[in-house]
């Protein structure tokens, strides 16, 4: 069991030991249960794979405190900076030709956080000198990745063991040393091993003397002395384990970052930012000691630890809720040949690499681009919506109550212009309603669901469709009310349900199934039939992939070009689309379920028209339901 752990397991402090005010107590329980989520994620870690998760799982709390609080951000810029992200079909691996952009504009700023928000591990705000990156392809202006140089810590093991540092020398020469608190690709460059060449950029000669540059001349932060600034160690740490970035990294054949050891697995990610701010402000209330609250240079870690463990000692909490225990790996990455003899004192003179970007790029792009690209060809189907962060925002909950009165206190105002979908003579009106049902899911668990409604409505056809989120996590649509359509539609009402599934290629959209609503030629119900492409159009009257693709986000396919997918169903047709998307769905179950059955019927039933829509799907107040 990890200290971590074993903290949360302790017998604290009886409670009747100290007295403490309401407002005292509340903090002390949501130090408990913060703790207590980390340490119950890292104790189900039981593997390489696993343990990666379960890191992910141990930052959750703070990835959505992060994403509710950067929310009228993300709503307000996302489309804009979606502009700036590939699609993989913008990409040729053979033309990648990065540039480094250091972030100076308000435009940068917003993109450099954008980005770093697409990670599931919260970025570090970094400490002292901090220095943001833009890495863009010029082949066609689109972000490839970030990174991030600031001060380092003062205390790192297995880094001063390597350099066998002194605590003078250390005094003299960290300065000389620089951190990679950030560092990574966005997709679809990730997918081609971009990590790898944004590494690469963050030790070239463009971003070492970009660094000298700026410094040399200033005056030190904490001594007021004048220091060469010139950059010989760039230090990074991986976030889950052995990193797929860094480990091996070579260039010309030569190892660049250098594994050297784990950190000791001390840190404060376990104190999300809202309790970190909490107990601060908690401290300075109670503490008289200037030295143990304030900090003059920068909220560095040193000061970050001594304020939390001076809170955990207020509140009676154990120390060692510091220790997390998820041990680091620690590289390092030479900037010159006498590195460890300069950070030493031994020697004055720096024997720089020379690391132009010009030859980066063409060793990343026939060492990694282009074999990837050949083997992954799939990287060309990546849409631009992957990098889409808004589905990612937890949604609010609200009470049963308050969903009911938001709801009465709508009805009757004059609301905005109803969602239509029209495919020629067919009509769909998105989100006429929403409510809390119970039933069974598509994989028969009974329990409680949050239900879509839209109508579809055409030639003897006005049914309504339900989309439904059930408590289990699963997801499905069907129709529920043949209202006044034909008696043909009765197959359908509570039948031939859709599942909408996850995808683990494309964790940001979902997945359903393109299979044809079949009637039997005795007259029993309808079934769900696979077919081809070319069978599903000949049914249809038209080519539904060129039909679907219009639709902004959608993507049909076989799910194996989809998902790679090259077991026995590899062949069927399947779509894919964002998750939070609520007008993909009902198109879906439209073409593939209720025309489908009426042309199988009725072969001269109107073919679908094109797509057009105007209004924006609703959102009811009872969608952010809690069940």
């Amino acid at each position: 069991m990890n200290e971590l752990s074993q903290a949360t397991q302790n017998n604290f402090v009886s409670e009747t030991q100290i007295e403490f005010s309401p407002e005292i107590a509340r903090l002390r329980k949501r130090v408990q249960d913060e703790i207590g989520h980390v340490a119950g994620k890292l104790e189900k870690s039981d593997g390489a794979n696993s343990e990666k998760d379960s890191v992910r799982q141990a930052h959750l709390i703070q990835r959505n405190q992060l994403l509710i609080e950067a929310e009228e951000f993300i709503v307000e810029k996302e489309e804009v900076m979606l502009d700036q992200f590939a699609a993989g079909s913008e990409i040729n691996p053979s033309k990648i030709d990065p540039f480094v952009v250091p972030v100076r504009t308000p435009f940068e700023v917003d993109l450099f956080r954008y980005a770093s928000l697409q990670w599931s591990v919260p970025v570090s705000a970094g400490y002292g000198r901090r220095n943001k990156f833009l890495v863009k392809d010029r082949q066609n202006g689109k972000l490839i990745g970030i990174f991030a140089l600031g001060d380092p810590v003062i205390n790192l093991g297995p880094r001063d063991q390597t350099i066998g540092w002194s605590a003078e020398d250390r005094k003299h020469r960290l300065y000389n040393v620089l951190d990679a608190f950030v560092l990574g690709a966005v997709g679809p460059y990730r997918e081609l091993l971009g990590g790898k060449l944004v590494a690469l950029a963050a030790i070239s000669n463009e971003t070492r003397e970009f660094i000298f540059n700026k410094y040399n001349g200033r005056q030190t932060g904490i001594s007021k002395t004048f220091k060469d600034p010139t950059p010989v160690l760039i230090t990074t740490t991986s976030s889950l384990g052995k990193s797929s970035i860094y480990n091996r990294l070579t260039m010309n054949g030569k190892l660049m970052f250098h594994p050297v050891g784990y950190s000791a697995g001390y840190g404060h990610f376990q104190f999300s930012e809202k309790l970190f701010k909490d107990l601060a402000d908690f401290v300075r209330l109670t503490e008289f000691d200037p030295k143990k609250v304030d900090n003059a240079y920068g909220s560095g870690p040193n000061w970050r630890f001594r304020l939390i463990g001076t809170a955990l000692k207020k509140l009676q909490l154990p120390a060692n809720m510091l220790k997390h225990g998820v041990g680091r790996e620690v590289y390092l990455a030479p900037l010159a040949e006498n590195w460890d003899e300069y950070l030493r004192g031994e020697t004055k003179e720096i024997k720089a690499f020379d690391l132009p970007l010009s030859d980066i790029s063409e060793y990343y792009r026939t060492r990694w681009a282009i074999p990837r690209a050949e083997r992954r060809p799939e990287y060309a189907d990546i849409p631009r919506e992957v990098s889409r962060i808004s589905p990612l925002i937890p949604k609010k909950h609200v009470t049963i109550q308050q969903a009911l009165f938001l709801k009465e206190s709508m009805e009757g105002k004059d609301m905005n212009e109803p969602c239509v979908v029209s495919l020629g003579d067919y009509s769909i009106e998105i989100g006429i309603g929403e409510n809390e049902i119970e039933g069974q899911s598509v994989s028969g668990v009974f329990g409680k669901g949050n239900a879509y409604f839209s109508k579809l409505t055409g030639p003897g056809m006005d049914l309504l469709i339900a989309d439904t989120s059930w408590a289990s996590g699963e997801r499905d649509i069907q129709a529920v009310r043949r209202n006044d359509s034909d008696e043909l539609f009765d197959q359908l009402i509570n039948r031939l349900r859709i599942s909408i599934s996850p995808t683990e290629r494309f964790p940001k959209l979902s997945l359903m199934e393109m299979r044809l609503a079949v009637p039997h030629s005795d007259g029993s119900r309808a079934s769900a039939k696979k077919f081809t492409q070319e069978e599903v159009s000949a049914v249809i009257g038209r080519d539904l992939f060129p039909l679907l693709t219009s639709v902004r986000g959608v993507i049909p396919g076989t799910r194996e070009s989809l998902l790679k997918d090259d077991g026995r169903r590899r062949t069927e047709l399947a779509v894919v689309f964002n998750s939070t998307d609520r007008i993909a769905p009902v198109l879906v179950w439209t073409l593939t379920r209720g025309i489908a059955l009426l042309k199988f019927t009725k072969p001269e039933a109107p073919t679908p028209g094109d797509f057009a829509k105007s209004g924006i799907a609703p959102e009811h107040p009872i969608e952010r339901l809690s069940i």
